[in-house]
């Protein structure tokens, strides 16, 4: 075994620098069926995904998983002590958010007798 292997993280000496950006938008590009329609924007510390109009259960996979592992491999990509955010952007339909709408738990219901 080898014991000057460099274990150390982050682009070498002759390596790229990674674009965390393009490689969010490579990765949901990749999970559309319109790659075209996808933007990555940046807010601070967080990068928002655009996608079109219903493909949003696409991006965001059964349980969330499909957009975790997005956030996994970006966040994977930066520095150890950076902080970073993938999210979806775009309006959120009021159904299912808990603001009104219906359908939802409404509280108790009241006992027949």
């Amino acid at each position: 075994m080898n014991r000057d292997t460099d274990y150390s993280f982050g682009p070498q000496a002759g390596e790229p620098d990674i674009d965390v950006a393009e490689l969010v938008e490579f990765l949901a590009g990749q999970v559309v069926d319109d790659p075209a329609g996808v933007q990555v924007s940046r807010q601070g510390q967080t990068l928002l995904i655009r996608v079109g109009e219903g493909e949003e259960g696409r991006l965001i996979g059964r349980q969330g998983r499909v957009i975790q592992a997005i956030r996994t491999l970006a966040r994977s990509a930066t520095p150890p002590r950076a902080r970073l955010n993938v999210d979806l952007d775009g309006p959120r339909s009021a159904q299912g958010s808990g603001v009104q709408g219906k359908g939802g738990f409404q509280g108790r219901r009241e006992r027949r007798s």
